[in-house]
């Protein structure tokens, strides 16, 4: 059975955190019960898709879906299985945000039939947490968790954020030793990067924010591989890691090409060759699929020759590589950098399977576009200086 996801955007946020760009929404509570009832309206309004379901995974993300009551979430959770059908293993994540942290309302969550929590804890410093923007603390953060598994999470993974402005490397190593004594499930490590329309973006355009040095961040990124392995952990993607059985089935699904249906606000769907995304203004959204009309702002065609790039690009973040048409080995063979990239440990070739390696991991995005150029047999694009000098 093919794969068949669905994500729920839930837009609604305690905080607007400086370094986010996503659609977020901070009070508004009026419209919670209005955005679900317009959620489940545009759910049903694919109802033609069903032939390709049942649903295998849904993901509830943000935003901070746990600001929702649980009778809201399992209204969504009920219009899409009536309407798209729900496999009954299938996994059903929702983000969580630490401030939000409730035995009864983990409880209902869990309930209603999510069976994997995400947890944003993004480090466990008080003046990392507080750099950041965040409401929580670190205590409320080793909270949340104890609530989550006493809530009968048997799947919880948690968020975590490096290379935090003005951090010394001891608040990372402390982050790292926490989520390894607390042992969950999977890990998601971020490195913190300055997104244009933040306001992380205007301080550093003002000169009131200095990122971290390159030399800096890689080492926080070689630490965590190197932690995490250790302890267990598969990095089985750039910023994931899992126990064993424990990698996200959604985001693996992203990341091999299966199809999805994205609903509310500013949501992403790839359907049958085309990616689709919904107006990003939540009284638009709302008012459009009240009115009967959709809320979609736009949508591409991908040609072949696009989705295959997507397809190399997306799937050589992962440990199991790409494996590569027989032109595109040909390409490849024939191009010296691509012999240096081997030679220097970066990249792993075996038959027509090509994959990063540790150390290829820390310039995933240098390599990937390097890769694609020279699959598109264009000019090289400007990449770090350390990728550059490999011949």
């Amino acid at each position: 059975m093919t794969a068949f996801g669905l994500y729920v955007h839930i837009p609604f946020c305690p905080q607007h955190c400086p370094y986010c760009a996503f659609a977020v929404l901070t009070g508004h509570t009026d419209l919670y019960d209005r955005y679900v009832d317009a959620v489940c309206t545009e759910i049903r309004s694919w109802q033609h898709l069903a032939p390709k379901g049942p649903l295998s995974t849904v993901f509830f993300g943000g935003g901070t879906p746990s600001m929702l009551e649980a009778g809201q979430v399992q209204r969504i959770l009920g219009t899409a299985a009536a309407t798209l059908g729900l496999l009954s293993n299938a996994e059903i994540t929702l983000e969580a945000n630490p401030s939000t942290a409730d035995a009864a309302r983990f409880a209902g969550f869990k309930d209603i039939g999510c069976n994997r929590l995400s947890l944003g804890v993004q480090a466990w410093n008080d003046a990392d947490l507080k750099t950041l923007g965040r409401l929580h603390t670190a205590a409320d953060a080793e909270h949340a968790y104890a609530t989550a598994r006493e809530a009968g999470f048997a799947n919880v993974n948690l968020d975590v954020i490096f290379s935090i402005p003005g951090a010394p490397r001891g608040h990372w190593e402390h982050t790292l030793q926490r989520l390894i004594a607390l042992r969950p499930e999977h890990v998601s490590t971020y490195s913190l990067t300055i997104e244009e329309g933040t306001r992380f973006a205007q301080r550093s355009q003002q000169g009131r924010l200095q990122p971290v040095s390159e030399e800096d961040d890689a080492w926080a990124y070689t630490r965590a591989m190197e932690a995490l392995a250790a302890a267990g952990y598969e990095q089985y993607e750039v910023s994931n890691f899992a126990r064993p059985g424990y990698r996200s089935r959604h985001n693996w699904g992203y990341w091999h090409g299966a199809e999805y249906l994205g609903v509310g606000l500013s949501a992403h769907s790839f359907l049958d060759g085309r990616r689709r995304w919904n107006t990003c203004h939540v009284r638009q959204y709302i008012a459009h699929l009240e009115a009967g009309e959709t809320p979609g702002a736009g949508e591409e065609v991908l040609d072949a020759a696009t989705a295959r790039q997507e397809q190399v690009w997306l799937q050589l973040r992962t440990c199991e590589g790409t494996v590569l048409e027989a032109a595109e080995l040909a390409l490849l063979q024939h191009w010296p950098k691509f012999q240096g990239l081997l030679e220097a440990g970066l990249m792993q070739l075996e038959t027509r399977r090509l994959r990063l390696t540790q150390r290829g991991l820390l310039l995933a995005d240098a390599i990937g576009l390097e890769v694609l150029d020279r699959l598109e047999n264009s000019a090289p694009r400007a990449v770090r200086g350390d990728l550059c000098g490999v011949a």
